[in-house]
């Protein structure tokens, strides 16, 4: 499209001219009120000295889901963040005991049996993660719990030890409040009453909506009007990182596609030039057109010219190398992803320990301040809803995502070793001790195991007894 928009429309000119300099005015005239209206209400724009400057650089004052899913679904970097940081907090799965941490090495309890089953039917933990990405994507994401109970979904559960069938997850498009509890006297006041749930649609017809009451249904993340999600700090830097990726692509394109400049001599006989091809002067374009295609189409082509000089137009190409990294290292800053987490080896660097430590230290600290309290928060739903049975204290325990690897155990125990053989004061570290480090068992004490066996004294007794030196 043109971008003549300082000349007029006359009425000579053709239909398709002043058709479309009427849209570039159009469109000049929205450009200009859209800026204006950015220096009277300046949104999100950190820039007070040119308030209209988020306008200008295409990012957007509101998000919403599709714009998380889009970026999710069609950027790399936002996807491998998400994948990373759930493959990572889920490496391994959650352990659940009766009573307090200190109650980890006691023998497993008749609740604890009783829960395995439960945990296992219908992939809980593996549907669990999966809502948990969802939520990640979004601002939050729902468990949809189908429980064995005679009742509808829009019903609350009566039915004490109905059996938990299913857990399904949920996009948060799919999900919405359908009602609020306005009782401002009631323990519940502002919490959902209902949601909305739409199904997923068959051969591209739309679902149909279904109510769902709170008992069948658990949430995951934050769903008020103010709620930030996992992406949103970071979108603006994707939105730059994807107009540096595709215009230095489009820069190749176009050196690629050999955009030929086709300049006559003032004294080129346009006319004659028409009438050898049999056309009207007006169509020599289309036939110019046509020429290139072909020249660019074919290996060993040639373009034969007379009165004319033909120059390709070539575009430059910017290393989009320190534009990318600047906007990819503010992208790990808002994820609170070491870069080359983020982006693996790219450039022949890989991680370094440290960045893998810190990495797993941020996804550690994420199992232990969210997932373990929306676990919790889950596991007291199904008790109120009597699908467990109620306990006074559950515990939601991890594996250590640092715990030293069997190759750094050894060598801890090594240097333990090197230690006590350098002392001169006797040994620092006790057998014990080094082979804790290594990660074995202390040896139990022999004298420990004759005393445990009643049998050994009698043992030694008949030994002796039976010598005949004796």
């Amino acid at each position: 499209m043109s971008t003549e928009t300082g000349s007029k429309a006359t009425a000579d000119q053709p239909y398709d001219k002043r058709l479309q300099m009427a849209v570039n005015h159009m469109v000049n005239d929205l450009r200009i009120a859209r800026a204006r209206m950015g220096m009277i209400n300046p949104g999100m724009g950190l820039d007070q000295k040119r308030s209209a400057a988020w306008c200008e650089y295409g990012f957007k004052d509101d998000l919403d889901f599709q714009d998380f899913y889009n970026l999710y679904k069609r950027h790399g970097v936002g996807h491998g963040a998400v994948r990373k940081i759930i493959k990572t907090c889920w490496k391994s799965a959650p352990q659940i005991i009766e009573g307090d941490e200190q109650d980890r090495a006691e023998d497993v309890t008749p609740w604890e049996t009783r829960l395995k089953p439960i945990l296992r039917r219908g992939r809980f933990w593996r549907a669990f993660a999966e809502a948990d990405k969802r939520r990640l994507v979004g601002r939050y994401a729902g468990l949809l719990l189908r429980i064995r109970d005679s009742g509808r979904w829009d019903q609350p559960i009566r039915k004490k030890g109905a059996a938990l069938v299913e857990i399904k997850p949920v996009w948060q498009n799919s999900l919405k409040p359908g009602g609020f509890n306005t009782n401002r006297e009631s323990e519940d006041y502002s919490k959902v009453t209902k949601w909305v749930y739409t199904e997923d649609g068959i051969n591209g017809a739309p679902g149909r909506p279904l109510d769902v009451h709170p008992d069948r249904i658990f949430i995951l993340g934050d769903y008020t009007n103010d709620a930030i999600g996992f992406l949103e700090p970071a979108y603006n830097n994707f939105v730059s990182l994807e107009k540096v990726e595709g215009g230095s692509g489009e820069s190749f394109l176009k050196n690629a596609a050999r955009q030929i400049a086709i300049n006559f001599e003032k004294d080129t006989d346009l006319e004659a030039i028409a009438q050898a091809y049999g056309v009207k002067n007006g169509d020599l374009q289309e036939i110019f057109d046509k020429t290139t295609r072909e020249l660019n189409i074919g290996n060993d082509a040639a373009l034969i010219t007379k009165g004319a000089s033909v120059t390709p137009l070539v575009a430059n190409i910017p290393d989009p190398t320190p534009t990318y990294d600047v906007n990819l290292q503010s992208a790990a800053a808002g994820l609170d992803i070491p870069t080359k987490i983020l982006v693996g080896m790219q450039t022949g660097e890989r991680a370094s320990t440290e960045d893998q430590k810190y990495f797993n230290s941020v996804c550690q600290s994420r199992r232990d301040s969210e997932l373990s309290f929306e676990i919790s928060d889950l596991i007291d739903h199904l008790m109120r809803i009597q699908v467990i049975d109620p306990i006074p204290e559950f515990t939601v325990l991890w594996d250590d995502l640092n715990e030293p690897t069997r190759a750094e155990r050894l060598g801890n125990a090594k240097t333990m070793e090197e230690i006590n053989a350098q002392s001169v004061a006797g040994d620092r570290f006790t057998g014990e001790e080094v082979r804790e480090a290594a990660g074995y068992d202390p040896l139990e004490d022999e004298d420990a195991l004759n005393d445990e066996d009643p049998d050994a004294d009698d043992a030694e007794d008949e030994t002796e007894s039976a010598d005949p030196a004796k």
